[in-house]
């Protein structure tokens, strides 16, 4: 009786095992999350907009000077 359930044990484990398996491949499948993509879009828009605008701010400063 006790090997009975060793082995349905065995057969449990080895069944949470493969599902385990099967999310942590699937969890590779996905490149990334998208709000960290949404984020690092926004950011970099940002920074664009940010030296856009500094280099606007030189320019008026050289041509008022």
């Amino acid at each position: 009786m006790q090997s009975q359930y060793l082995f349905l044990a065995l057969d449990l484990a080895r069944e949470r095992a493969d599902e385990a398996n099967r999310e942590r491949l699937a969890a590779l499948g996905h490149p990334a999350r998208p709000g960290r993509i949404r984020r690092f879009v926004a950011r970099t828009a940002i920074a664009v907009a940010r030296a856009a605008d500094e280099r606007v701010v030189a320019r008026t400063q050289v041509a008022t000077h």
